[in-house]
């Protein structure tokens, strides 16, 4: 009986180790993935666009061209006196003054000269009065032009129609000057007067 036992137990034993050693395969493992939609992404943030330098280049208007300079007024030296002969009509003497610009450059006359009667010893015996007039005009003279002014006056005394008892030469400054220039005329001095340059 125990020859029988020992050859069931080896099969058993041996049956067993077999069992253990042989490596079962594991089974399948299913991963599961879940797709998803794509998310939309989100807008880039906004960047500030660099400030953008327009040059604009305007072009002004011309500037009206500016006027000469106004030329200012003679002096004594820019002016030349002359006077013409001494005419007559009837009992009025009338002597036409000349102020002559010899400078080099434009000058201006307005107004009236000043003028004496004078003594041959050159005592003042009237400074003729300003004829009235409208106002006087402002000359320009450019070089080498002239402006003129006169002197009126009466050979007798309008009073009294005797004849003028007194002549004096003729002495002018020129409108706003200061140098008295002598002329080569002798005049009355009833009633005389001078007019403004024109």
């Amino acid at each position: 009986m125990k020859l029988i036992a020992l050859p069931i137990l080896a099969v058993a034993l041996l049956s067993g180790c077999s069992a253990t050693g042989t490596t079962t395969p594991a089974a399948p493992t299913t991963v599961t993935v879940t797709a998803t939609k794509p998310s939309v992404p989100a807008p880039a943030p906004t960047v500030p666009a660099a400030p953008v330098t327009v040059t604009v280049t305007s072009t002004p208007a011309p500037a009206p061209p500016s006027p000469p300079d106004a030329p200012g007024p003679c002096s004594d030296d820019d002016l030349t006196v002359t006077n013409g002969p001494l005419q007559s009509a009837n009992t009025q003497r009338h002597v036409i003054l000349s102020f002559e610009n010899t400078s080099a450059q434009s000058c201006t006359l307005v107004g009236y000269p000043g003028a004496d009667l004078v003594t041959p010893a050159g005592g003042v015996l009237i400074s003729v009065p300003r004829r009235p007039a409208n106002a006087a005009p402002r000359l320009t003279l450019n070089p080498g032009e002239v402006a003129t002014a006169d002197v009126t006056a009466y050979a007798i005394d309008t009073a009294t129609g005797n004849d003028c008892a007194r002549w004096g030469n003729l002495v002018v400054t020129p409108p706003n000057g200061f140098v008295a220039r002598p002329t080569s005329v002798d005049v009355p001095i009833c009633d005389a007067s001078i007019s403004s340059v024109t």
